[in-house]
């Protein structure tokens, strides 16, 4: 998913199935979209990320206070920055703030400081050098209306209800809200605005009555500093990364449950929603206090102990997993239940992105693969394994027949969000590990990585998460993790049964794999062995080329299946090749003299290619035109259609890219270094 204009986005769910699923919709929670009638290539140069690492300077606290005002869809604030210096000579600082929103005056130790506001970019600078032992506090002031941001266009929005019924003086209500993922916070007030650098955040914001105010953190307190205005002030206790802060105002309708949990502390439950979704919420979000349970045995106690956690509706097409304050879309509240899969995935980034944060973007999959496999471990309570099967298998093969093999690679998705890959690909890597370390090790790790002292309510990297799942296993795992994040590829494996013979022999199973691709790959495969006396579950650890297991079954053997349920994401050594596949770039780091891609078709198709940087904006797509079948790669009679990438290279400016490659729906994702 790379643009979602007017469209059929991830959020305009699949049709509910009947059976086992008539209660819920087979499809997972939605991958976030952007809704915009506004083509990606027209959004040029707005939304750059901000620069990562440590920029010579910590941020321990953020205190906000804003007013917002919804006839003209701006707002005023000032920011109370507290901040540490990382060294002992650093007078000269970077925030990020929009251009579109005016800086109006710093202040630094009760004095007003030097700075220049260019860009995304507010520079300040001090006469003495900021302290490092204790924290100091910058005061920014600003104002403006905080522009459309991000990759899904939103930011800080201003919105109106609308009923759908004429001259409905309800419509006129405002709505105003956020949506910050990933890096859209300082498109409505000053920050450092990276996951990697989590702080401490009190936000006041006054709004016109009879307007509600809902931020993270714990309530301090209400109250009406003049005549038509309400003002409210949170304060969240736990260190916050700057997307995951959250402030939403309408005239919501509230209500409350205390839920009592198995594992830890009772956790306040708080509901907003609008008033005309009231009804359909409750039955929607009914079964919140059974989800926080399970949740809290899966992965430990709530992580923000003493706090709320509210689920908050928003007007924006997806939902959000602000910290303590999940914000819902108005498409969740049907009445019926059937985006339940939505409420406990956006509860489990309370665990898997709001507690534990990655420090950087690529490893955005940390988040969404572990919420994402969290929809299935709720099938699997709720409904049973049948349903888990049946619910990964949709996530799986059935939604993405390449098995990801043209989508990019996991630790390095194209773009960051929104993308589907880190969403299914993501809970697939997840699954097959639980298949190869076992339920037993699989839950330890999951309640260990979770509740890590280090590591929980903090900062997170793809080696931390690792090294608690070898713990666990009690052994090495690169073999299984290295090829799954790492490439593209997919297990292409014959399973070679050999027959069973009567007499001393038939209760003897032997089978051979032959792992074709490269890399190898160590997944695990059962095996079930049908026999007179019953049905035998095995299960092949494979890592090697070829392997032959054998077992002893008690009866003669009747038949072997390998994989019966589908539960491996690999594919056939005999199943037919991809539509397209698409060899290259070469040579890569690439110069201006091009970039040859050589490109194999099993059928005619016509072919375009787009050309995306690494902030996902879409630079340039042309039309190839008709290309004719060619066979697979692998058939050695092939002839590749060649297409090198030359025109405007001269004129982009040095870095990574992504081409896409699209033949009638098949793609294929190549990533290039260019350089001058």
């Amino acid at each position: 998913m790379k643009t979602c204009r007017i469209f059929a986005c991830l959020f305009l769910l699949l049709a509910m199935v009947g059976g086992a699923f008539a209660r819920v919709s087979l499809e997972p929670s939605p991958a976030k979209c952007r809704l915009s009638l506004e083509p990606a290539k027209a959004l040029d140069e707005k939304f750059p990320p901000p620069p990562g690492g440590s920029r010579g300077y910590d941020v321990q606290s953020y205190d906000l206070d804003i007013q917002l005002f919804p006839d003209d869809w701006s707002l005023t604030g000032r920011v109370d920055i507290g901040m540490t210096a990382l060294a002992g000579d650093l007078t000269r600082l970077r925030l990020d703030l929009v251009n579109d929103l005016t800086c109006d005056s710093v202040t630094f130790s009760g004095r007003g400081v030097a700075f220049t506001h260019q860009g995304d970019s507010l520079v300040v600078t001090f006469d003495t050098p900021l302290a490092t032992a204790s924290a100091e506090t910058l005061t920014i002031r600003w104002h403006g209306r905080p522009p459309r941001h991000g990759a899904f266009f939103t930011g800080l929005m201003f919105r109106v209800h609308d009923s759908g019924t004429p001259r409905d003086p309800a419509d006129d209500m405002p709505i105003i809200a956020n949506q910050s993922q990933p890096w859209s916070a300082h498109s409505w007030f000053p920050c450092k605005d990276h996951p990697s650098d989590k702080a401490l955040v009190s936000l006041t914001a006054t709004v016109p009555e009879p307007l509600q105010v809902i931020s993270n953190g714990v309530l301090v307190y209400e109250d009406a500093p003049e005549t038509g205005l309400r003002r409210f002030a949170w304060r969240e206790e736990y260190p916050i990364a700057t997307y995951l802060i959250s402030v939403a105002a309408t005239n919501y309708v509230s209500w409350s449950e205390e839920c009592v949990v198995a594992d830890g502390d009772p956790v306040h439950l708080d509901f907003h929603v609008f008033p005309q979704d009231r009804a359909a919420a409750e039955f929607d979000l009914a079964r919140t206090c059974d989800m926080m349970d399970f949740m809290t045995t899966l992965a430990g106690p709530y992580p923000f102990t003493g706090e709320k956690y509210a689920q908050v509706e928003f007007k924006w097409i997806g939902s959000m997993e602000h910290q303590t304050a999940t914000s819902l879309s108005p498409v969740v509240f049907t009445g019926d239940r059937r985006f339940e899969l939505v409420v406990i995935h956006e509860l489990a980034h309370q665990w898997f992105g709001d507690s534990l944060t990655p420090k950087v973007w690529a490893d955005i999959w940390l988040n969404e693969g572990f919420a994402r496999y969290c929809e299935a471990l709720w099938i699997e309570h709720d409904a049973g394994i049948g349903d888990y099967q049946e619910y990964m298998r949709q996530i799986g093969p059935l939604r993405h027949p390449d098995l990801f093999v043209n989508d990019g690679v996991l630790i390095d998705p194209d773009p960051i969000l929104p993308n589907t890959l880190i969403y299914d690909k993501g809970a697939w890597v997840v699954h097959m590990l639980r298949m190869l370390i076992g339920d037993d090790a699989f839950f330890s790790f999951l309640a260990d990585y979770a509740t890590a002292p280090d590591l929980a309510l903090g900062g997170v990297t793809l080696d931390d998460m690792i090294g608690f799942a070898e713990t666990a296993a009690g052994r090495d795992l690169n073999g299984f993790f290295g090829p799954w994040l790492e490439t593209s590829a997919v297990p292409v494996v014959t399973p070679r049964v050999f027959p069973i013979f009567r007499g001393p022999d038939s209760h003897r199973v032997l089978v051979l794999f032959t792992q074709h691709q490269d890399p190898l790959f160590e997944v695990a495969v059962p095996v079930v062995i049908y026999t007179d006396c019953g049905i035998q579950q095995e299960l092949a650890v494979l890592s090697e080329r070829s392997e032959t297991f054998t077992w002893q079954a008690e009866c003669p053997v009747d038949s072997v299946v390998v994989d019966p349920e589908g539960m491996v994401l690999m594919k056939s050594g005999n199943a037919p090749s991809p539509v397209l596949q698409v060899i290259g770039p070469w040579p890569n780091p690439v110069q201006t003299g091009g970039a040859e891609f050589r490109i194999y078709l099993t059928s005619e198709r016509e072919v375009t290619v787009k050309l995306y940087d690494a902030r996902g904006r879409l630079m340039k797509e042309e039309h190839l035109g008709s290309y004719a079948a060619t066979g697979p790669e692998n058939d050695p009679d092939a002839e590749p259609h060649i297409w090198t990438w030359t025109t405007g290279m001269a004129r982009t400016p040095a870095g990574v890219y992504w081409l896409e490659f699209d033949a009638a729906g098949a793609r294929s994702v190549k990533k290039l270094t260019l350089l001058h």
